[in-house]
């Protein structure tokens, strides 16, 4: 099915990608294209009614079409670039992210209610974090968006005032802001490259002359605010950044979160701001204007110079001909013009929504249980530390260290082949079936220790006819055990496995 906006890029269809429409630039460039096909058939009418010749032998268009392929190829692996880029980013962020979930969730000790309600909170601002930097890449400056209003609403806004769409600081400079401006514009000199170009010798000196019109000022103004261009109403992320900051160091002092977990925790903190850097280092800094200017220009006069050197050779066939060039070379400028900006929402970009409600869904899962405490689950009587033993690490653990050892110092003799079956949901006459390679060496050993659990007789490791060593522990829990035990290692003889 097609994708919509928000959704994985790659999905199946019923058309194959050659017939498919959406997802293609085709809707931007169909005019671009008609344009070149009504030029080149009214000079295809002027090469063929009318005493006007068109038909010049222009080796300059070979060499000027693989000079604009040249320029595409690099435009296109540009564009690309910054679109991995902005992948490789967001999933380090993510990594943070779950770095930073699990080190609070896990690492924060927690002795009554208030701890708890601290550290869900401190969660719901890293999935808040998430939600916030998909809307400031995309310029919607808002606390107030469906997703993440309900994780801020406890949050003091720091930033106003708080619009939805970016503010143009060349017109809604706020009183501050201007007044440095004026402050810089009386401090800083200006060159003398400006003052050829007739800039006021008053700015340039710090006195405002009193013949300035109106007009001047304000486009004066507007050239002063060009170093501001990039500033936002609202960075939302970095707010969060504080928050989560002063919980990590609030856990800290009050002796709740460990040295090293600190370490942790404020590390990943660092770099999930430096994600956000790197993000604003793609929004903010796009190709160069002139770059794209001049690529532009030598794709525009490729494509206006092809149909002078198709005309004669080709005839009426060189309308269709100089369209699919331009079909090829103007879906390519499209598709690097599209991409330069991962972090919209078109069909081409990343698919920001599915990235967060994916955190979303991850932390919450996390944080829906408690945090697992190694007593619960390793001691388990489906927990088998020991790949060759029928012994659970519940059953394990009334043995003693040196028995233990022992045991795995048993398995690790020799490698085995084994086909083993464990106890499932109560099923305790499973068997296991120990095989080793055959050797015309007989040895007979016996290695035993110390009695097992309730009078249990010593375990052995026996050598069969084999050189290699097979390990065979007996362990009896009760009577019971014991009987089943017997039974087990009675069909065990039939594979080449002998029990005392």
């Amino acid at each position: 099915m097609p994708r919509v906006h928000g959704t994985t890029v790659y999905v199946r269809g019923k058309w194959p990608l050659m017939l498919r429409l959406k997802g293609t630039v085709i809707l931007e460039i169909w005019w671009q294209v008609i344009l070149v096909g009504i030029y080149s058939l009214g000079l295809f009418f002027i090469h063929q009614y009318t005493a006007w010749k068109m038909n010049y032998s222009l080796s300059l268009v070979s060499v000027l079409g693989t000079v604009v392929s040249l320029l595409l190829v690099f435009r296109t692996n540009t564009a690309y670039d910054r679109y991995w880029e902005g992948r490789r980013l967001w999933s380090q962020m993510t990594l943070c992210i779950r770095n930073l979930t699990r080190g609070i969730w896990v690492s924060v000790s927690e002795t009554e209610t208030r701890d708890l309600l601290e550290k869900r909170s401190a969660i719901n601002l890293l999935v808040a974090f998430a939600f916030a930097t998909k809307h400031y890449l995309r310029e919607e400056y808002g606390y107030n968006y469906d997703d993440m209003a309900d994780l801020l609403t406890h949050i003091p806004k720091y930033s106003t005032p708080t619009a939805v769409t970016p503010q143009d600081w060349r017109s809604d400079l706020p009183v501050q802001l201007n007044s440095l401006q004026q402050q810089t514009a009386t401090l800083s000199p200006v060159s003398e490259k400006q003052q050829s170009k007739g800039v006021s010798s008053a700015i340039s000196q710090g006195r405002q002359s009193t013949s300035t019109t109106t007009r001047a000022r304000r486009h004066q103004a507007k050239k002063q605010a060009l170093a501001f261009d990039f500033l936002t109403p609202t960075n939302i992320p970095v707010e969060l950044s504080y928050y989560i900051a002063s919980y990590i160091k609030t856990s800290s002092t009050k002796g709740r979160l460990d040295a090293a977990s600190t370490t942790m925790l404020n590390n990943a903190l660092v770099s999930l701001v430096d994600c956000l850097t790197g993000f604003e280092r793609i929004l903010r800094t796009p190709i160069p204007l002139a770059y794209s200017i001049h690529l532009h220009h030598a794709t525009w006069i490729y494509l206006l110079t092809l149909p002078f050197q198709l005309v004669q050779n080709l005839g009426p066939l060189m309308v269709p001909a100089v369209m699919l060039a331009a079909f090829a070379l103007l879906g390519i400028l499209g598709i690097g013009y599209e991409i330069e900006n991962p972090f919209n929402d078109d069909y081409n970009d990343l698919p920001l929504d599915d990235f967060c409600k994916v955190i979303q869904a991850e932390v919450e899962t996390m944080v829906a249980n408690r945090a697992p405490v190694p007593s619960d689950w390793v001691f388990s009587e489906n927990s088998y530390p020991l790949a060759h033993s029928h012994l659970s690490a519940k059953e394990l653990l009334s043995l003693s260290l040196e028995e233990v050892h022992t045991l795995m110092e048993q398995e690790n003799l020799t490698p085995h082949k084994v086909n083993y079956s464990r106890p499932v949901d109560g099923n305790v006459n499973a068997g296991a079936t120990l095989s080793t390679p055959s050797s015309p060496t007989t040895t007979n050993a016996a290695v035993s220790f110390g009695a097992g659990i309730g009078g249990a007789s010593p375990g052995k490791a026996e050598y069969n006819e084999s050189s290699q060593v097979v390990p065979s522990v007996t362990v009896d829990m009760n009577a019971s055990q014991a009987r089943n035990n017997q039974a087990r290692h009675h069909d065990g003889d039939a594979h080449g496995v002998s029990s005392d």
